[in-house]
């Protein structure tokens, strides 16, 4: 079964160039366009695609109002924004409003295809130039870890943490690291329990905002 998403961009060529690449894939359906928020919401309502790639900033209402509302009405529809923003904070502020990936525009088409699967099944997916960003104050977090009001990872912890944000599974971590499956979930049962956080969003997030994870 295809993936059926609408593009929302305030640029013409920006949307038709992006409906170009993404209709080379046949897993890929492009319901329509948009250059605006409300017309994103208007087909979002008509056409209840299963994706929705969300420009950043448009003029007018922005895609993180745009997606904050969308979500509000239609909380089973996922979000991948698409930005020129290569941002910390914007992104910070796409995954709080639900957006579960973010793709900077210079990115390449494969990876807002990968994007596009990986949200569709409910994944965390941040491109490659994004995923730096996850650890970008961690040299400066390094001695507030050590206080004793902050939580203590292991390195182990910390690899894992860092591939569950970046959208794997526990098949692929467990690959990845030669380790079982089962062993994977203990981790993550560790990390959720020691940050305080409920699933991998909410991890990803945390993430984000401290500068916690290495890459």
């Amino acid at each position: 079964m295809k993936i059926k998403i609408i593009l929302v961009d305030d640029h013409t060529m920006v949307r038709e160039a992006l409906r170009v690449v993404l209709e080379q894939d046949n897993r890929i359906q492009v319901l329509a366009e948009a250059g605006d928020g409300e017309t994103a919401l208007r087909l979002t309502d008509k056409l209840a695609p299963d994706v929705v790639v969300m420009d950043v900033a448009m003029p007018g209402q922005s895609g993180i109002e745009t997606t904050r509302r969308l979500l509000a009405k239609h909380p089973g529809i996922k979000v991948l924004a698409l930005s020129t923003y290569l941002d910390r904070r914007i992104v910070q502020q796409m995954l709080d409003v639900g957006a579960l990936g973010y793709i900077v525009k210079s990115a390449a088409g494969t990876e807002l295809k990968e994007g596009i699967r990986r949200v569709a099944e409910g994944h965390i997916y941040l491109c490659s130039a994004v995923n730096s960003l996850v650890a970008i104050n961690l040299q400066e977090h390094k001695s507030q870890l050590k206080k004793p009001d902050r939580p203590t990872l292991s390195r182990r912890e910390l690899q894992v943490a860092t591939l569950l944000a970046e959208g794997k599974s526990a098949p692929e971590i467990a690959v990845k690291l030669s380790i079982s499956p089962g062993t994977v979930d203990v981790h993550r049962r560790n990390l959720m329990r020691k940050l305080e956080v409920h699933n991998v969003v909410e991890l990803t997030k945390y993430a984000m905002r401290t500068g916690l994870i290495q890459p």
